[in-house]
């Protein structure tokens, strides 16, 4: 059997099994050029229009937007698994979005989500997921001190007291007089030095 096919009652093309297990990277380009093309064919043009600022869904933005005010109210009331269940939501539309749109407007609303949905992780105690949607975020927004304070804390209650520290040391090079970075800094070493047996 051939490795590589194509189905033009799909349009897409097809790898065997066995040629997928053993290459998942050929696998992952694969679906990558089956999922743009699908997209091209959904547009309905022989050639996409040109990604602005402008160019987006905006149907789709206000969905997203009312979402967004719904997470923060109920992280407001206390509410904080309705308000990560929101913000998860969210997110899954935000991936949905066409993959020829302009990425600035997408960039920008994952931003938003991602920094809420970490704050409402903090608040029910899911360390891991806080640090996983922050460590995300620190690749897009590395120049915000907040990110820092937030993965700090999530790394802090996961035991890791030294990447904690980093954290804060890095947020403070952003912001050497933001209250909360010094604040838990200072917790943070104090833990450090009791975990080694020596106290402030």
């Amino acid at each position: 059997m051939e490795t590589l096919s194509y189905d033009p009652k799909v349009k897409k093309v097809l790898l065997d099994a066995e040629a997928a297990k053993s290459s998942p990277a050929l696998k992952l380009e694969i679906d990558q050029l089956n999922t743009i093309t699908q997209e091209l064919i959904n547009q309905g043009n022989d050639v996409p229009p040109v990604p602005t600022p402008e160019n987006f869904n905006k149907d789709l933005s206000k969905m997203i937007r009312k979402l967004y005010e719904s997470g923060v109210q109920s992280f407001k009331m206390g509410k904080y698994e309705d308000s990560v269940r929101q913000f998860s939501i969210g997110i899954e539309m935000i991936c949905r979005r066409p993959k020829l749109e302009s990425f600035q407007r997408t960039i920008q609303e994952l931003s938003m989500f991602l920094m809420s949905r970490t704050d409402a992780y903090l608040k029910t105690k899911q360390y891991m997921n806080a640090y996983n949607d922050v460590d995300l975020l620190l690749n897009m927004q590395m120049n915000n001190p907040d990110n820092f304070l937030r993965r700090g804390v999530a790394n802090f209650f996961l035991g890791n007291y030294e990447l904690a520290r980093a954290d804060y040391q890095r947020g403070l090079v952003f912001d050497e007089n933001h209250q909360r970075l010094q604040h838990e800094l200072t917790i943070c070493l104090d833990k450090i030095l009791k975990e080694n047996g020596d106290y402030l």
